[in-house]
């Protein structure tokens, strides 16, 4: 697949910048590394119409709040990544188990905590676990219908994108796991 591909030619330039972010703030530097594939394919020059750049894909605002003065270079931006994502982590309440911490934070990351707090209310109210993202999931998506949307708070958002965000940052981190349990196997031989 192109993603094996980019994982052997391209991810070599930038493991260790993921490494060094991941351990300074606690994140595994592989689910970093899958959310950098998801929102830039690992271009530090990337940039979609909606203003978010780089290698991350930070907004302009968060950047500024993590303190990334450079949104085009690699390691201000994954190391403003790892940051974002262990406060979203930890912002989550304390009774959500992992891996479902995780899995909310990146949501959150994608869509807004705010955002992602209306699905988790939206669930309760139909019954369903807040604290567990199989629920939520569920839910996210009905934030893009006006008949939902409109008893949120925050209003509406993209909800379908969380979800298949998360699926994916999920696929590429467990593919990348594989990759890096394979690759320390062969140094011990």
């Amino acid at each position: 697949s192109i993603y094996q591909l980019r994982v052997r030619t391209r991810l070599p330039q930038f493991q260790a910048l993921f490494e060094q972010a991941g351990a300074k703030h606690n994140v595994d530097w592989r689910l970093l590394a899958a959310v950098g594939y998801q929102e830039s394919y690992w271009d530090p020059d990337a940039a979609s119409p909606t203003g978010v750049r780089g290698f991350m894909m930070l907004t302009q605002d968060t950047a500024a709040d993590l303190n990334v003065a450079n949104r085009h270079d690699p390691a201000q931006s994954a190391t403003g990544a790892a940051l974002y994502l262990r406060q979203l982590i930890d912002r989550m309440p304390a009774r959500v188990p992992e891996p479902d911490r995780t899995w909310f934070a990146l949501a959150a990351y994608n869509v807004g905590f705010f955002h992602l707090e209306d699905a988790r209310i939206l669930t309760q109210r139909q019954g369903g676990d807040p604290d567990k993202w199989n629920d939520v999931m569920k839910r996210l998506p009905l934030l893009s219908i006006p008949k939902w949307y409109e008893q949120a708070k925050y209003g509406y958002c993209r909800g379908i994108e969380p979800v298949q965000f998360v699926n994916r940052v999920r696929t590429y981190h467990e593919v990348l796991a594989k990759y890096d349990d394979a690759e320390r196997a062969k140094k011990l031989t």
